[in-house]
Formats: structure tokens, sequence, C-alpha cells
């Protein structure tokens, strides 16, 4: 009786903990579906695939140890060229260290100076950074200035307020990033509702 005892106990424990399991396991957020969903494809049959005008680079899949954890993919630039967004791009970090979602674009302000916007999603603290920076074309490369007070001077320049910077991420970000995945995937979340995630916005207060 007492190791029939033991025996449903050990039953009853091992199904608690499968399901707390499952349930921890979910994604909380459409980033989290994101990361998690392309995690579980990007070696074989990549969901990404199935964007519109989504190139996934030929690094996908690859052996090499340096690059297996990190693909990543850009849309086509001429399909933003009228609005003047391009390099549209969302990369991935697999590696345990970081485990990252990372959506990235540039707006093109003159023929020298664009703003470039990161939206770095963390799926271990479940938080998503809203960052912008300056990229300015000098000579061959270019150059990025992230230090606030710079930054500000440049948006001062061009007449660009936080309004203006809330509406360019929500073109790119919601209407057509999370809006492709949600073409392409039965999400449990929208462009409207992430989820539960922690969103800090670098010029919220600007």
């Amino acid at each position: 009786m007492t190791k029939k005892l033991i025996g449903i106990l050990v039953l009853l424990v091992a199904a608690l903990a499968f399901g707390l399991h499952q349930y921890f396991s979910q994604p909380k957020n459409i980033f989290d579906e994101i990361y998690q969903e392309t995690k579980k494809t990007y070696q074989n049959n990549n969901v990404l695939e199935k964007i519109k005008d989504f190139d996934i680079r030929g690094s996908w899949p690859s052996d090499d140890s340096n690059i297996s954890k990190t693909p990543f993919g850009i849309y086509n630039n001429q399909k933003f060229t009228a609005s003047h967004y391009y390099d549209v791009s969302i990369d991935f970090n697999f590696k345990r260290k970081y485990k990252t979602v990372l959506i990235s674009f540039n707006r093109e302000l003159d023929s020298k100076v664009s703003l470039s916007f990161w939206s770095l999603y963390s799926a271990k603290e479940q938080t998503l950074t809203k960052t912008v920076e300056i990229r300015v074309k000098s000579g061959d490369s270019d150059k990025y200035i992230e230090d606030q007070s710079k930054v500000k001077a440049y948006l001062s320049k061009y007449g660009i307020t936080a309004s203006d910077l809330d509406k360019h991420y929500n073109e790119i970000v919601n209407q057509k990033v999370l809006k492709d995945w949600c073409s392409i995937y039965d999400s449990k979340f929208s462009p409207k509702d992430y989820g539960d995630v922690t969103v800090k916005t670098e010029w919220e207060n600007w």
C-alpha cells in the first residue's frame, strides 16, 4: 500500500512539474512568440520564409559555430523607397547568454543623415527596449551617434518630435513586421496587444 501511494505521489509530482514547465514555456508576448517559433524552425523550414519580400540570408542554416545561432533576415528595400525607410531587418541571438530578437530599421532624413531605430527584445527579461541613433554617411562607412544630447540636437535641426519617432516606430514595427507575423502565424497577440512585456522607450520623455 505504501509503495502504491508513493508511486501515485511520484506520478502526481511529475505531472505537476510537466504542467508547470508547459505553462512557463508558453510565449508571454508577441516577441516571445516570434523568438520561440523561429528558434524551432530556423534550421529547417523557417517560419519567416512565409513573409513576402523578406529575404532570409544564406547563412541560415549554418554549421559555423560563430553564426549558427545568430540568424537574420532583411526586407526588400524597394518596398520602402517611397516612405524613405530602408534596411528593415530581424536579427536573432539564440545563444543562452543572450536570447534576443532585434527589429531594426532606418529612415532617411537627407542624402547623408538617417534615423536608426533599434527595438531589442530580451527573452530572458521579457523586456523590449526601443532606442534611436543618428546614422551619418562618412566616406565608405557610416558613423553612428547614440549620445542622447547629440541625437536630440539632430532631431531639433530636422524638426522631429518624440511623436514623430513613435509614428516611425509604429509604421515599421507594428504595421509592417508584427502585422506580417500575424498574417503567417496564428498569433495569440497582435500589433496593438503585445501581451505581457515591459516596454522601455528611450525617447518617451523627450
